[in-house]
Order: C-alpha cells, then structure tokens, then sequence
C-alpha cells in the first residue's frame, strides 16, 4: 500500500499552509506550473550537485502540487484541462528531478545511465497503467472531491510521495555527508520500486478484469435474458 491511502491525514497536517497560500490572488492552473518551474529549476541545481537547494525545491514543489488541487476545489477553478495539466506538470517535474540527480553522478558512476532509463520508464509505466485502468473499468470509477477514488490508487509501494522519501532522502543525505552514495541508493530505490509496484497494479488488474469485458457491459441491454 502507497502513502495515497493516508492522503487524508497527510492533508490535515499541511491545511494550515496550503489554506493560507491559496488565499493569494494566484489561479490554480497558474500554480501547476509554477510547480513545474520549480521542477526544472530542482533538476538544474541537482544537476550541479547544489543537494541542499535541490532537496528543498523538492519539498517545495510537493507542497506546489497540493496548493494548486486545492485552490481548484475550493475557490471554483476545477477544469478538466487543470486536472490533466496536473498529471501532466507532476511526471515532468519528477523525471527532471530524477534525471537532474542522475547526470550529477554519471561521471563517477557511468552506470547511472542505464538506472536513469530503467528508473523514467518504471515511474511513467506506473504512471500509464493507472490511467489505462481509470479508462478501461468505468463500471469501478466514481468520483469523490476531484480525484478519481480507484482501488487502483491504494496499490503498490510507488507514487509521487514515496519518489519524494526515497530521492529526497538520498539528496539530503548526500547534502549533509557530501557524499554521493545516498544519491545513488535513492535513484536506485525509485527504479526497483516503481517496477515493484508496476507489477503489484499488473496483478491487480489481473484479478480484478481478467473476467471483464468493460466494452460488453456498457452495451449489453439490461433488459435482455
């Protein structure tokens, strides 16, 4: 199980802050991608091996990504196009994040390459399943406060707030020991565990539809039989 399932308690812990930043005369759509400015600036710096700002524009961004949902529910900016925006801004920003901590180390430890490819493609593929189960078991999906409120969501042990502890953890530790190791063993996390979790939503999605035709159902006529 991801951190999505204590989303809630999580929410209680930050309102104070988000409540208070969302008051400013700023568009949700138009925070989104300030949040991603923030992730391409996070990805540069990591890149130049500034750890201790890249781990900070890392929880900051996080904190990004929470002010613009909640400034879309609460002061009626909610738009399909925010939504998708959001999803959209949220993989760019930890792939450039990613890729920026990566290249810092690829002159020592050339292998990082290759982890950086398999990292990117575990993270988008987790990514690409939940969307193709959101649209292939509309007969599951119902909506609750904006968000799409799957079982799929509660599956796996990767999502954007566990690439923030494994990464951001080893950014800070490698910022307070000077030490590039923890950064690798982050960068490594995030690769094994979000195919770990990609294939934890395989299954799921094995158990759940192998016996569903999601096509059929919709236009099957209930009167029938």
């Amino acid at each position: 199980m991801n951190l999505f399932a204590f989303r809630s308690n999580i929410d209680k812990i930050l309102h104070p802050i988000v409540s208070g930043l969302s008051r400013l005369p700023v568009h949700a759509n138009a925070w989104t991608l300030f949040g991603a400015l923030v992730g391409l600036v996070g990805g540069i710096v990591l890149w130049k091996g500034m750890f201790w700002l890249g781990f900070g524009l890392l929880v900051g961004r996080g904190l990004v990504d929470h002010i613009d949902g909640y400034k879309a529910r609460n002061f009626n900016q909610r738009s399909t196009f925010g939504a998708v925006m959001d999803d959209v801004c949220d993989r760019w920003v930890l792939g450039i994040m990613y890729a920026g901590g990566c290249l810092n180390l690829a002159s020592d430890y050339p292998h990082i390459l290759i982890v950086l490819g398999f990292g990117i493609t575990g993270a988008l593929t987790n990514v690409i399943i939940k969307l193709s189960i959101y649209a292939e078991s509309q007969q599951d999906i119902w909506r609750k406060e904006g968000k799409i409120g799957h079982p799929v969501d509660v599956v796996g042990l990767f999502g954007s707030a566990e690439f923030i502890i494994y990464y951001g953890a080893g950014v800070l530790f490698t910022a307070i020991l000077n030490d590039p190791r923890p950064l690798l063993a982050g960068i490594w996390a995030v690769a094994i565990m979000s195919h770990v979790s990609l294939l934890q939503r395989v299954r799921f999605a094995w158990k759940r539809y192998r016996f569903v035709d999601p096509g059929l159902a919709a236009t099957e006529d209930p009167k029938a039989g």
